[in-house]
């Protein structure tokens, strides 16, 4: 049997809808684990508001749109190979480093996340602690060596017991009410009624996000076109009952709004367990914690190797990366060199790893609706079995409501991340760069549709786009520095400092500084890659 390799030898495998909601509840929720920081930020009326709101402004229209993209487009690579289509190499570059970017990143969290949980419970010494995510990390890797079928089942298995935890918080909640859970409506801690949505938004954005992730696997999803759709129209009530019912039940029976976190010893989801059913019941929902974070890892190390596979198939990596296992089809390249990332990024502080991690995510989201305004246009409604409701009306206002809430969750995320994230994004052309001359990119496969500029090694066209990125970064960071000082200026100061103690992200002027200073040095760069394209058409021009 010759060697699989690429896209073009995955093998299809019956994967039904309940292991694909599965695998979406995991990717996508895995329990209400972060929503404690919005009721102490927003307060809990408004948190609950934001909670039944945002599906309807945020999850569902970009779920929509994944869908109808989906349906039209079920190939392996999903949504990166949707903006290639759509907008060409250069942003499909973009996408794929940014989606491989934040996939390594993501992967490392969770099993942060997951040993700290497990050391709430048994003390762990630091090396104990290491030691455990490189088991955490050997597991996850061998079931997703088994394909997708083995991660879909260990996913689904997973969910349903963190969706039965968090109904028996919601049941018990409820039983115990004696407390009004709207009250107050606001937490009062900012200056203004946008002030202090912006301070829960991050948030509740981030706990409705993933929807496009199961599309880059469904070239290995038998009917994937029918499937992946019908699953986010399930996903999407699904997750939201189980942020909002046990939030509700939550503060309704214990209260306390103001002292809800997710750090060890304050109040949260386990609280209504112990106060109201024993103290067994918080360590079981300690293990559920646990067995959360496992569930979104089993899923991003499939997401992210499959990433790295259409990184290396479409040459902008080198040619082995994209080999897969003979009788599965499994880019088992692509899995070791997440399971080895993960490893080496382990030991860094959280914190960091989030701080990079927004810019990111929005990124994608942008391409992805961008690129979904266009094919609108471009696919024949025959080759689109589900469409966003609403026609073209419809779609329009579905992508306009994502655009705009990708906007304001990059700038009420907080200055830090904002810096962090500016600052590695504009990375990503250099990556761009660097491998297209090295690999060749789509011209290797597609030398007609994607021809090598000789005076560039580049494709034509590639330095105007590089220079509008790197343009449309530095006005919108200029900009952005503004918005920041009104938005953070009263609290800002104050707050990075306590924060961070010292350092660049505990200076808020001096991170206002380094933003702007970055945004006009982006924009003068942006001008450079402009001018420099048009010499060199111009020089083409007098040679003919």
């Amino acid at each position: 049997m010759e060697k699989r390799r690429g896209i073009k030898d995955v093998i299809k495998s019956k994967v039904g809808l309940i292991s694909v909601v599965g695998m979406f509840y995991a990717i996508c929720c895995a329990g209400a684990y972060g929503i404690e920081e919005m009721i102490p930020e927003c307060g809990p009326g408004l948190t609950i508001v934001m909670l039944l709101v945002l599906p309807l402004v945020w999850g569902l229209p970009y779920a929509l749109i994944c869908s109808e993209l989906g349906s039209a487009r079920p190939v392996e690579g999903g949504s990166l190979m949707w903006v290639k289509e759509a907008l060409g190499e250069f942003w499909f570059g973009v996408m794929v480093f940014s989606n491989v970017i934040w996939s390594l990143v993501c992967n490392t969290v969770y099993v942060v996340l997951a040993v700290s949980y497990l050391g709430n419970i048994i003390p762990l010494t630091s090396f104990e602690s290491y030691i455990i995510k490189i088991l955490m990390i050997l597991v996850f890797f061998i079931i997703n060596i088994l394909g997708i079928r083995d991660v879909s089942i260990v996913s689904t298995v997973l969910s349903v017991i963190i969706v039965i935890a968090f109904a028996v918080v919601a049941a018990v909640g409820f039983f115990s009410w004696n407390t009004n859970p709207m009250e107050p409506f606001t937490s009062g801690e900012y200056d203004n009624v946008f002030q202090t949505l912006g301070a829960g938004l991050a948030i509740g954005i981030w706990m409705y996000s993933g929807f496009d992730e199961m599309s880059v696997m469904a070239g290995e999803i038998n009917n994937a076109h029918k499937i992946i759709p019908k699953a986010l129209m399930i996903i999407i009530p699904l997750i939201t009952l189980t942020y909002v019912l046990p939030t509700v039940a939550g503060l309704a029976s214990v209260g306390n709004w103001e002292l809800w976190t997710t750090e060890p010893g304050g109040t949260g989801y386990s609280t209504v367990l112990t106060q109201n059913a024993g103290p067994i019941f918080g360590i079981i929902f300690l293990i559920v914690a646990i067995i959360g974070q496992c569930s979104i890892f089993n899923v991003c190390i499939a997401t992210g190797s499959r990433c790295i596979l259409v990184l290396s198939d479409e040459n902008f990596g080198p040619a082995f990366i994209a080999n897969l296992t003979k009788k599965r089809g499994t880019p088992y390249v692509g899995l070791i060199i997440v399971a080895a990332v993960t490893m080496l990024l382990i030991p860094f502080d959280f914190t960091f790893l989030v701080v990079v991690d927004v810019f990111f995510m929005v990124t994608v989201c942008v391409l992805t609706v961008t690129a979904a305004m266009i094919l609108k246009r471009k696919i024949p409604e025959e080759e689109v079995p589900f469409k966003v409701p609403g026609g073209r009306a419809g779609h329009n206002a579905a992508c306009i409501m994502v655009l705009t809430i990708c906007v304001l969750s990059t700038l009420v995320n907080g200055t830090d991340w904002y810096l962090g994230g500016l600052l590695w994004i504009l990375i990503i052309p250099v990556l761009y760069i660097l491998s297209k001359k090295k690999f060749k990119g789509s011209s290797v496969k597609e030398p007609k549709a994607y021809p090598i500029d000789p005076a560039t090694g580049l494709g034509f066209g590639d330095l105007k786009k590089i220079g509008c990125m790197y343009s449309g970064i530095g006005i919108f960071a200029i900009l952005s520095r503004f918005f920041l000082q009104w938005y953070e200026g009263s609290w800002g100061p104050e707050y990075y400092l306590n924060e961070y103690g010292s350092g660049l992200f505990s200076d808020f002027g001096l991170m206002l500084s380094v933003i702007t200073i970055t945004g006009i040095v982006s924009l003068a760069a942006g001008l450079v890659f402009v001018m420099t394209d048009r010499r060199i058409d111009k020089t083409k021009i007098n040679r003919v």
